[in-house]
């Protein structure tokens, strides 16, 4: 056996359930969808439990934004989740599917938002990447596809806290979020009432801070104070003679 073979032997196997290959079309995956799937198993059985779209993209020669649409498919539709214990891809959904026979209605894949409402969601995830410059992990996507759905924030008020995070250049989604549920415990709901919070903010710090030092400027000295206290001045000689 020369060293190529044994390199191949060495590589292992992939195990796919043969039910994926023989009913994924009936559980709503499409060949490039099952193409991504097998990479994931493939990706996990070499212990890379969280492939980046980049890594999977060089696999396939699908393009980034293609596997980031395919995850983002998967994921919206249950066929994988995160584990954010371990910090992987879960494919139990997936397994789910198949054993329960549980079947996706392809229209539902594109009939449940209305096409602008599928273009708004793409240009808010290309703000990001223009702004973060790079593109956008699954699980970014997952995040900020649940801020629209889940949390039912608008697009611009997303906008609006990536904006605030840029400008505090802290580019991270953790606390664009911060921002958003500070937003939502004070009842703020579009655009115009993040703006007009922020500007509130910021003049009652700068107001605060200019009514300190205006203070500090005009308080006068006490007249119980420390300056006013009279010390008795002796000399050293009559201190002896006491």
């Amino acid at each position: 056996m020369d060293e190529d073979e044994k390199q191949f032997f060495a590589e292992g196997n992939v195990d796919i359930p043969t039910r994926l290959l023989r009913n994924y079309h009936q559980i709503g995956l499409s060949n490039e969808d099952l193409i991504v799937v097998i990479q994931l198993f493939a990706f996990s059985r070499e212990g890379i439990k969280l492939p980046s779209s980049e890594l999977i993209s060089a696999r396939t020669n699908f393009s980034q934004n293609s596997i980031q649409r395919i995850l983002e498919k998967l994921l919206k539709h249950k066929f994988i989740s995160f584990s954010m214990n371990n910090d992987a891809y879960d494919l139990s959904g997936l397994i789910e599917k198949l054993v329960g026979g549980g079947r996706v209605d392809p229209n539902s894949l594109s009939s449940d938002k209305s096409l602008s409402q599928l273009g708004t969601q793409k240009r808010l995830y290309q703000t990001f990447q223009r702004e973060f410059g790079r593109m956008l992990t699954p699980m970014e996507l997952q995040t900020i596809s649940e801020w629209l759905k889940k949390d039912q924030f608008s697009p611009d008020l997303v906008v609006t806290a990536l904006n605030q995070a840029v400008n505090a250049q802290i580019l991270n989604l953790r606390y664009i979020e911060k921002i958003l549920l500070n937003w939502k415990h004070n009842n703020v709901q579009t655009k115009e009432q993040a703006e007009a919070d922020n500007l509130q903010h910021r003049q009652r710090y700068s107001g605060d801070s200019f009514e300190g030092k205006q203070e500090f400027k005009r308080k006068p000295p006490s007249s119980s104070g420390s300056e006013n206290i009279k010390i008795p001045l002796k000399k050293i000689g009559e201190e002896k003679n006491l």
